[in-house]
């Protein structure tokens, strides 16, 4: 199968990252592979930069990959709680400056989520709604309880089943988890298709587009 692999954002890439540390195994990946029709070009999202294994293992298919690298944001690092939600909003169009049909079949959000206070989620939720479909399959990490302490760590995919993590370099940000009742209310362009609770108390998550 021929591919095609494309980095599309400006920023994408550019936050220097350390080497792999650890991986971590994922038993729900892999279903994203069953649930899609993989023999037409896939067009993936993932939030954060570009890890070179990333890259390598979707290069096996037809697609296209955008990188936005909204962890290195000064609107999302250091000014969410001073911005308005509409500012907020206008900051994510902003980075969302795709071709206009531009479609994702797969969004990969880590726990960039947990990063987000409740109006900075809203506004994501809003601009990333129109880039959406009605087959498009998210994942992302969560946490099982609030108290839960989120490491301050890049995710990369090694293949279906294990991801590979490395520390951030750049000091961590301010994290707002949220549960799963304040999601539903929020994040509302998706709802929860499967989570799977992990040894050190985080979720990890597929999300479909809400009917």
């Amino acid at each position: 199968m021929s591919s095609t692999a494309r980095q599309l954002s400006p920023n994408a890439g550019a936050q220097k990252v350390g080497s792999v540390t650890s991986r971590q195994p994922s038993k729900l990946f892999r279903s994203i592979f069953g649930l899609k029709e993989i023999n037409h070009r896939l067009t993936v999202l993932e939030i954060g930069p570009a890890m070179p294994e990333t890259v390598e293992f979707f290069s096996q298919f037809k697609c296209r990959l955008h990188f936005v690298d909204l962890f290195n944001e000064a609107f999302v690092r250091d000014e969410q709680s001073q911005l308005s939600e509409k500012e907020l909003r206008h900051a994510f169009e902003e980075q969302f400056r795709f071709p206009v049909d531009t479609k994702f079949d797969i969004c990969l959000f880590w726990d960039f989520l947990s990063y987000l206070d409740d109006p900075a989620l809203r506004a994501f939720n809003s601009a990333i709604r129109h880039w959406i479909h009605s087959g498009t399959i998210a994942h992302g990490f969560g946490v099982h309880h609030l108290a839960i302490r989120l490491d301050n760590i890049h995710y990369g995919v090694l293949n279906k089943d294990t991801f590979s993590v490395r520390k951030r370099l750049s000091e961590q940000m301010s994290y707002h988890p949220h549960s799963q009742i304040e999601m539903h209310e929020m994040f509302t362009c998706f709802d929860f298709e499967r989570g799977l609770l992990l040894p050190d108390g985080k979720l990890e998550r597929l999300l479909k587009p809400r009917v």
